[in-house]
């Protein structure tokens, strides 16, 4: 079988456009190594949204900044091809804290879920 992408170029004759994007695609995030406790309470009301499902890292880079908490923590978000929801919190250094996505049914409480988190954790008024 194939033992490098340069033989796996070889063999399939790949574009350049489709390179970057397998080498995108399997590039993971890296993840902190600490997370604060601003952070902590934040992760503690995502994971309880009803359908949130980890996300994998790599749709980290693609994320768009949204806001950023008191702590410098930045909620990122990420909407796939598919019209899926992701959300990602990064620390100052741009490091993964957290990602995770819901299905379509569960859209409407993460973004009640995103309200409360820039409502209670923020400066910025709504």
């Amino acid at each position: 079988m194939f033992n490098s992408l340069g033989t796996f170029e070889e063999y399939f004759h790949l574009s350049e456009k489709a390179i970057d994007y397998l080498k995108e695609w399997n590039t993971e995030a890296e993840i902190a190594s600490s997370i604060s406790q601003t952070a902590q309470k934040v992760v503690e009301i995502l994971v309880n949204v009803p359908g949130m499902t980890m996300a994998h890292s790599r749709d980290f880079q693609r994320a768009t900044p949204f806001f950023t908490l008191k702590d410098k923590t930045v909620v990122k978000i990420f909407i796939n091809p598919a019209q899926v929801k992701h959300i990602f919190l990064a620390d100052d250094n741009n490091k993964m804290i957290f990602g995770g996505y819901v299905g379509w049914i569960h859209t409407k409480e993460m973004n009640k879920a995103i309200d409360k988190i820039r409502k209670e954790f923020t400066k910025e008024a709504i």
